[in-house]
């Protein structure tokens, strides 16, 4: 009996574990979608207006999965509108099992239909593990196998595959599919949490043990890579402050732990007086250009996935390259065999009174937010969010100006409940999409996005998914005019008029009602202007069935509060 290759993709994916398919259809992929219609019950299929948010909403998927979705669009435009989801999975290690249908094998390099002057993968090629264009159907196992193997072994990222549209209908035997070795993921067993090299965590727990004044600084691959009590062991260990990455995807240390001092920053006093800084999982590729290295004086410990990432940012006395959680097991347990560490009595009580001192401006600024003239504070949503919908929802952050404060009062005691995106991503129009991709990929959780509204203008009709599929996502658009932070910063710092960043275009004029926009697409929307509006549009939002959309109008202190906060 013979199969299409379109039948052979379907069970290639089924084969190794991928039921999440996002796709936007055209005329030639129709082979393709009948195939994986055969097998309706065995995949979630999920299409949206473009490939922009297909492939955002795959990178969320794989974000709170860790899993990859398939992803497929259309030819040179599709993939084209497609790379700021390969660029962002890229950038934040996401999973992704990105592919292109491409022209014939008959008729490429012909200038025909939505042509590729060379091969598609060559356009993804610096963002991606790995890129292959599929030339017969007899391979699809072996390259769908690899794929989701690559995408998910750290670090993580995306894969580009390429299938020629004849590859979809053209027949193979069955039997020899059966048989091929590379389609049988049982026999794949792959065990790739490395450890970091002996000597290197020997060389380390020496360096930390011997410390009278550690600092460390945690990264996002800590959380994503399951490492965050094996840091917590090590930091009450050592009596360590732990400062967080600026700018991050994952959280990577408990936020309310006694020991976290905040976000990272070269001109930290806990920093400066440092002797040992152990930096795990972080790129510190983020900020206003402060020193991001430790001062000459102190010994640098680097733990990473990827080898790539020493003598960029970071400068390593020892460098350790390995599995977040097998490397920091390894580190554990070579501390604890080395004896009971020095007693640090001044540091302790230096770091306690630091992170006291950031706890009562933390304080000060709720408090202040508390306030009930005026538009609604970010620190009041923050509360809000919490109380209405409590410590079990995911939240996702790509707010920009709200960044700040999230980051510091949003308290976070599992950090895999925090996805935001890093000053390496860095993509405008991430939120939505990324957050309807992660409610599709966590149906028993509740995803709340607080978004700003220049970013969210760039993939809103996304939300037109969101209502096709019902998915219970709740979005928080926070409504400033616009480019609020970059208007308030040219006219702060470079003394440009209300009328200047008008004439740019740094303000919406006319104002864009992003509740009714959201209601057009089928959304349920709220406005809320005051505590009460908000509080009362969040309980609709949580108990309500689908999506939801809530306008706020944003914080004009936020602006001010983001721009203090890359200058630390």
């Amino acid at each position: 009996m013979k199969i299409t290759g379109a039948e052979v993709i379907a069970r290639a994916l089924l084969a190794n574990g991928v039921t999440q398919v996002f796709n936007v259809p055209g005329f030639g992929i129709h082979p393709l979608i009948q195939a994986l219609k055969k097998h309706r019950s065995e995949f979630s299929y999920n299409t949206a207006p473009n490939e922009t948010a297909v492939a955002l909403m795959a990178d969320g998927y794989g974000r709170v999965t860790g899993k990859p979705a398939f992803v497929n669009v259309y030819h040179a435009s599709g993939t084209a509108l497609a790379m700021m989801g390969v660029t962002t999975a890229w950038a934040d290690r996401s999973p992704m099992l990105f592919t292109t249908t491409t022209t014939s094998r008959r008729l490429e390099r012909s200038d025909g239909y939505a042509s590729v002057p060379r091969d598609i993968t060559e356009a993804t090629r610096q963002f991606t593990k790995w890129d292959w264009e599929v030339p017969s159907v007899d391979r699809i196992p072996e390259a769908i196998a690899r794929a989701v193997i690559l995408s998910r072994m750290p670090p993580m990222g995306p894969v580009h595959l390429a299938f020629p549209l004849d590859l979809y209908t053209e027949e193979v035997e069955e039997s020899i599919i059966d048989e091929m070795l590379m389609a049988r993921p049982d026999r794949l067993n792959i065990f790739n949490a490395t450890v970091a090299d002996p000597a290197g965590i020997e060389a380390a727990a020496r360096l930390l043990m011997s410390a009278k004044t550690p600092v460390i600084v945690s990264g996002g691959d800590v959380a994503q890579h399951d490492a965050v009590d094996e840091l917590v062991t090590i930091a009450e260990l050592l009596d360590a402050p732990v400062f967080g990455e600026p700018y991050v995807a994952y959280m990577g240390f408990p936020n309310t732990h006694r020991l976290f001092a905040g976000r990272f920053s070269g001109n930290s006093t806990l920093l400066k007086e440092a002797d040992v800084v152990f930096v795990v999982g972080a790129e510190l590729t983020g900020g206003s250009g402060a020193p991001l290295l430790p001062p000459a004086h102190a010994k640098v410990i680097f733990l990473t996935t990827d080898a790539m990432n020493f003598a960029k940012q970071i400068w390593a006395d020892v460098g350790l390259v390995g599995h977040p959680k097998s490397s920091l097991h390894a580190l554990l347990r070579a501390l604890k065999e080395a004896g009971k560490p020095p007693q640090k009595p001044q540091w302790v009580s230096k770091s306690k009174t630091y992170i006291e001192a950031y706890r009562e401006r933390l304080a000060v600024e709720i408090n202040d937010a508390g306030k009930p003239e005026g538009p609604v504070r970010l620190p009041v949503l923050i509360k809000e969010i919490a109380n209405t919908f409590g410590d079990d929802a995911i939240f996702l952050d790509h707010s920009t100006t709200g960044t700040a404060y999230i980051l510091d009062m949003a308290e976070f005691a599992n950090p895999r409940r925090y996805f935001g995106i890093s000053a390496r991503a860095s993509a405008q129009g991430w939120g939505t999409p990324a957050a309807i991709g992660m409610q599709i990929g966590a149906p028993d959780k509740r995803v709340v996005a607080v978004v700003g509204d220049g970013g969210f203008m760039f993939t809103s009709t996304t939300l037109y998914a969101a209502a096709q599929w019902a998915t219970p996502v709740v979005i928080v658009v926070l409504s400033n005019g616009g480019w609020h932070d970059v208007a308030y910063g040219a006219k702060k710092n470079r003394g440009w008029t209300e009328q200047d960043v008008k004439d740019f275009g740094w303000v919406c004029e006319p104002q864009i009602d992003y509740a009714g926009l959201a209601k057009s697409l089928g959304i349920r929307s709220y406005r809320a202007d005051t505590t009460a509006e908000l509080q009362k549009a969040l309980v609709a939002a949580r108990d309500g069935v689908g999506p939801s959309v809530i306008e706020m109008k944003s914080d004009p202190e936020a602006t001010a509060y983001y721009l203090s906060f890359i200058a630390a």
